[in-house]
C-alpha cells in the first residue's frame, strides 16, 4: 500500500515495502497502474519511503495530469482516545477502510526508530504502507504492522518525519 502526498505523483509507504524490490508498480483505486519510477527519500530505521510515480500508466494509454493527494498532519495533536482510519490493501484484496482509536503515543518498537501510533483500526498483510487518517481526513502515520502479543495492537510510524520537506524537486533512484 501507499497514498499521495503530491499531485505530481508523489507517493509515501514504508521502506520494509519496498526492500529487496527491484520493480514496483500503483494500481489506483480505477483500476489503472503506474509503474514506480524510483525513491526519492528513504530511512530504513524509521521504516519510510517516498517514491515518485510515474504520470503515465503502464500500459502507455493514460495519462495523469495529477493524483488525489493526501494532507500530512503529523502526530503533535494526537492523543490516546481519537478516532482513526487505515487505508490499505490486505491481502491484495483491494481497498479497504477500518476504523479504530488510538490506544497509545509513542510505543517503541524494533518495527522503527521513531515512537509508533498503537491503535485498534485492523489491518493485515498487504496494508502497510497505508494512511493512518485521523477523523477530519488528514494523515497522521504509515501503518506499518501488528504486535503479535496483543489484541487489537495495530502500529504505524508517524509521518512527523516527512513533514516540511519539499520532495518535488528531488531526482529518483532506482529501486
Amino acid at each position: 500500500s501507499a497514498f499521495f502526498i503530491h499531485e505530481s505523483g508523489i507517493a509515501v509507504t514504508n521502506y520494509h515495502s519496498l526492500a529487496d524490490t527491484a520493480a514496483a508498480s500503483v494500481t489506483l483505486t480505477t483500476g489503472e497502474v503506474y509503474p514506480v519510477e524510483g525513491v526519492l527519500w528513504a530511512d530504513k530505521a524509521a521504516d519510510l519511503a517516498v517514491i515518485r510515480v510515474s504520470r503515465l500508466s503502464r500500459d502507455g494509454r493514460t495519462s495523469t495530469p495529477s493524483f488525489a493527494a493526501l494532507t500530512l498532519v503529523g502526530t503533535e495533536e494526537t492523543r490516546a482516545g481519537d478516532t482513526v482510519y487505515a487505508l490499505g490493501n490486505p491481502m491484495g484484496l483491494g481497498q479497504s477502510v477500518s476504523a479504530g482509536i488510538i490506544s497509545a503515543v509513542g510505543c517503541v518498537t524494533s518495527l522503527s526508530t521513531t515512537p509508533c501510533l498503537v491503535s485498534t483500526a485492523p489491518i493485515s498483510t498487504g496494508s502497510s504502507g497505508g494512511a493512518l487518517l485521523n477523523e477530519y481526513g488528514h494523515v497522521v502515520a504509515v501503518t506499518s504492522g501488528a504486535l503479535l502479543s496483543g489484541n487489537a495492537m495495530y502500529l504505524s510510524v508517524p509521518v512527523d518525519a516527512l513533514m516540511g520537506r519539499d520532495f518535488t524537486a528531488l531526482k529518483a533512484v532506482s529501486l
